[in-house]
């Protein structure tokens, strides 16, 4: 269910941009903090409350390492709140140290439901900020992505209002899947809880790939960048599509390319000067610059094509090989390339008042550019601390 799932988000991007890095997507490596909040008033249900046990155990207590005890620093950490007229906590973030205590301790608090007919949603996501904020008392963890995974029944707006404290922990950089347990079928649960969930993370429990979904929806929240940077995505304009594995920063003093190369390398781990493999990613470099303030026309920003033996080839990571331009594509102003005697590097130079942007390969000693970096994202093949 999970590859499949996987193929659903990484299609648009192996047909859209086959070299740039998609995140990471090695279940067992999954380094999140994770508050499961689950609904235990009568709508629920005995039969219903026992499934979403089932669903939780499937989803979670397998593959990623369970607690903090490990020498690897990807693990995850899991806790499970309830909730009603009021909310519970059954395990806090430092409880469970193995699928096993997730196990014991799932199937036993969550085997019938309590005797409330109330489903406040507002509890259960009040008690979950809470434990997040507990749970990086004394700096704990502060590098580490944070998911909320909600399974509900009902979705009351009297009394305190969900949507608020949703709003409060997605602004906090907390992310927050919903599981509409809904009976009924009518969709309309599922319409309200869409609209705490963050993009493309509301979910029906019905769907027979559940789990799978969950499970990228978890990982997608685990592929993220480091401050200051920007994380590369099929459209500058919606921040809602599919994640790239690749985290891009504009750099606003200038410097010749060839010092340009040294500061990304050294301005983070395995940075390099930014690659361009389709329009697509083209266009994205250009928007930023369009809306950063310190570049002005006419535009121009170093990139990492370089002329090297005899080709031209984009910067990677120092000490891994440069990658060939693909033949297929190029954006070369108009009489560019000129002959690659002393011109060997390219910069991404506005050639018109028409805002087109494109290659021309200048001299990389003399001329000063802006210029843009590239690092691959924290994600479950890349711990950053």
């Amino acid at each position: 269910m999970l590859l499949n799932l996987l193929a659903i988000f990484t299609a648009f991007a192996t047909t859209q941009a086959s070299t740039d890095r998609n995140c990471g997507s090695n279940w067992n490596n999954l380094w999140l903090d994770i508050v499961i909040v689950v609904d235990n008033s009568k709508g629920m249900t005995n039969e219903g409350i026992t499934e979403v046990a089932a669903n939780i155990a499937t989803t979670f207590a397998s593959g990623p390492r369970i607690g903090t005890d490990y020498s690897d620093p990807r693990s995850t950490r899991l806790s499970i709140l309830t909730y009603n007229s009021e909310a519970t906590v059954v395990a806090d973030l430092n409880q469970f140290q193995s699928a096993d205590d997730v196990y014991q301790t799932l199937f036993s608090f969550l085997n019938e439901v309590s005797d409330s007919d109330d489903s406040f949603l507002a509890k259960g996501l009040g008690m979950a900020e809470s434990v997040l904020y507990n749970g990086r008392m004394n700096g704990v963890r502060e590098n580490y992505n944070r998911l909320v995974v909600v399974y509900a029944s009902a979705y009351r707006e009297d009394g305190e209002d969900p949507l608020n404290i949703a709003k409060r922990l997605r602004s906090s950089g907390v992310a927050i899947a919903t599981v509409a347990f809904d009976p009924d079928g009518d969709g309309l649960l599922l319409s309200k809880l869409s609209k705490i969930a963050s993009p493309n993370m509301s979910f029906k429990s019905r769907d027979p790939n559940l789990v799978g979904k969950i499970q990228a929806a978890a990982l997608q929240t685990n592929c993220f960048c480091p401050r200051t940077w920007i994380q590369y995505r099929p459209s500058y304009d919606d921040e809602k599509s599919y994640k790239f594995g690749i985290c891009i920063r504009a750099e606003t003093i200038t410097a010749s390319w060839a010092s340009a190369k040294i500061a990304c390398q050294n301005s983070i781990k395995y940075g390099y000067l930014v690659t361009e493999f389709d329009d697509r990613k083209h266009d994205f470099l250009f928007r930023i610059a369009l809306n950063n303030a310190e570049f002005t026309e006419p535009y121009a920003y170093h990139t990492g094509l370089s002329y090297v033996n005899g080709a031209w080839r984009w910067q990677q990571p120092e000490g891994h090989p440069l990658i060939l331009q693909n033949g297929s594509y190029s954006h070369w102003n108009p009489t560019y390339p000129n002959t690659p005697f002393t011109n060997t590097v390219v910069v991404n130079h506005q050639h018109n008042s028409n805002l087109d942007v494109g290659w021309q390969n200048i001299n990389g000693y003399r001329e000063n550019e802006n210029y843009m970096c590239e690092v691959a994202s924290c994600d479950t093949d890349k711990y950053c601390d």
